[in-house]
Order: structure tokens, then sequence, then C-alpha cells
């Protein structure tokens, strides 16, 4: 039996929600898959339509979780380590980084202000939940980040940005670095001029892919002291959610028409984290799993460029 975590997975139809739904009908019989959500009211609703479906065979349970707080992480983390010994559970199994934010196109929050909202959460705050609950993960535990084609790195990067992060040996503090840089740019409008592209979701997404990256190289060095892991960021595709086409915006609904000539329901994008991460989805053993995908950028269960 295993022990997940899904962050953001409130919202139905939702790939966060299809994840805990998958997760709690496909891994073993015992296991516990904890739901959380910035805003608890809706993920309170989410867990009981949840646990009302006749085909899951493990709880679902609900724990607020806003992953740009570091004190909302460490009470997730306070509650996680108080019921594990209660559950007959040694550690965490699976994390599934799905939180994030997106401002629309129409949006008129100042750029500046996108961009720092969007590295703190989508970039710092799966980082903190990574560096939080790494050291309570059982031995090849996996962690999965839901990230975005928008994130690759295109011809909007700069070719000295892109070798930085494509480095092989590409560290947490420079990766922090970088980060750090772009905010500090879009605030004086000079990020483009230095080789950032123009958006903040997508450069966010693409130093999430990275972190992921890292953590998979890190975690599995025969020298380290940390437990292996498995690690690799995902892009679902489009998808009908409401952060993709429910947003009632021209262009969500643009998108909402599109998704059903070249994307798939919210179910469909749940379906290559739940590949990776639930064994009776996928005839993959873990070793293959690590030799092949570990710290890679996945769409679609293929691998992509970064």
């Amino acid at each position: 039996m295993s022990l997940a975590i899904v962050t953001g997975a409130n919202r139905n139809p939702g790939i966060g929600y299809e994840i805990v739904r998958g997760l709690a009908s496909r891994l073993p019989t015992g296991s516990k898959v904890i739901l959380t959500s910035r805003i608890k009211a809706m993920g309170e609703v989410a867990v009981q339509e949840l646990n009302q479906i006749s085909s899951l065979q493990n709880d679902v349970i609900y724990h607020q979780l806003d992953i740009g707080d570091r004190e909302s992480i460490l009470s997730l983390r306070k509650f996680i380590e108080a019921s594990m010994e209660k559950w007959g559970f040694k550690g965490l199994d699976i994390l599934v980084n799905n939180a994030g934010c997106a401002f629309t196109m129409q949006d008129p929050t100042p750029f500046a202000e996108q961009a720092q909202q969007s590295i703190d959460i989508n970039y710092y705050g799966t980082k903190h939940m990574i560096e939080t609950f790494l050291p309570l993960c059982n031995r090849n535990a996996s962690f999965i980040g839901v990230s975005s084609t928008s994130g690759q790195l295109g011809s909007s990067w700069s070719g000295e940005l892109k070798e930085q992060l494509l480095h092989a040996d590409l560290t947490l503090l420079e990766l922090d670095k970088i980060a750090n840089d772009f905010v500090a740019l879009a605030k004086s409008g000079q990020h483009k001029e230095k080789g950032f592209p123009g958006t903040a979701y997508g450069t966010s997404k693409t130093l999430m892919t990275q972190l992921h990256r890292i953590v998979a190289r890190d975690t599995n060095l025969e020298e380290g002291n940390l437990k292996p892991v498995f690690a690799a960021a995902i892009c679902p595709g489009l998808c009908r959610t409401y952060m993709a086409t429910g947003r009632g915006t021209f262009m969500s609904n643009v998108l909402w028409f599109i998704s059903f000539f070249i994307g798939h329901s919210a179910a469909g994008g749940a379906d290559t984290p739940l590949w990776l991460t639930c064994p009776s989805s996928s005839s993959l053993t873990h070793e293959e799993k690590m030799q092949k995908y570990n710290g890679k950028f996945i769409r679609g269960r293929a691998i992509q460029n970064y």
C-alpha cells in the first residue's frame, strides 16, 4: 500500500482531481491519497464527491495547503507525520506537484507582479514541497511535477540561458539565481533584452521542469545522503479543465473548442502521471522507469526535449 499527496486537486474537471481519482482507484488496497487545495471549502467538497465513487478502493483524505506559504507546507508535513503511524505507513511514496498559478492574457496585473507570483508559486512553492517532504519519503518514492509545453526551452530563450539551464551540473542554487534574475529583470522591463521569454507562466514552468531534473540526479548519486527517488516533470497537454478552457475568456473558449481535436479531457491529462506512479497502470518495472524516464520531461508517455 502507498501514501500519496496531490497538490491543487480540488477542481472538477481538473488534472489534480483526476490524478487523485486514479490513485485512489489503482493503488493497492489500504493506500491513502491526500487531496490538497488552497481553498478549504472547495477541497472538502471534492473529497466528499470522490469518496462517494464506488470504484475507489482507497480513502481520499483532505488537508488544506497553499504551496506559496511555507507555514502551510509545514502544517501539512506535521499532519502527515502525526498520521503515518496510525495509518501504518513508514513514509511517503508519491508526491504529485500539480498546484500552480496562471494569469490569463487579459489579466490587468502588471507583468512584474505576474512574474513574482508565478515564480513564487510554480517554482519556489514546488521546490519547498520537495525539500519539505523528501526527508519523509520512502526509498524509491515518486515525485511528479505537472509542468507545461509552454515551459520548453524554445527560441524565446537566449542561447546563454539555455546552456546554463541544460548544463549537466546545474545546481539548485544556480537555478534559484536564474529565477531571481528573471523576477528582478521583469520589474525593470529588461527580461526579454536579457534573454528571458515574455511569459511568466512559461518561464516558471521551465524552471519547475529543471527542478525535477536536478532532484532526480542529486537524490540518486551514489555518495549522496538522500534517499533515491524517481522524479520527472510531465506535460498533460491541452485539457478541458478550468485553468485551460474554463475561465470564460475568449481564448479559453477557443482552447475548449480546439481541445476536442488536438487535446483531451482532464482524465486524459492525468494519464501520464498515473502511468508513472501506479504499477497497475503500467508494464514498466521500477528499474525500467528509473533508467529511461528519471529526470526527464514527458508528454503522452513519451520523452520530450526540455
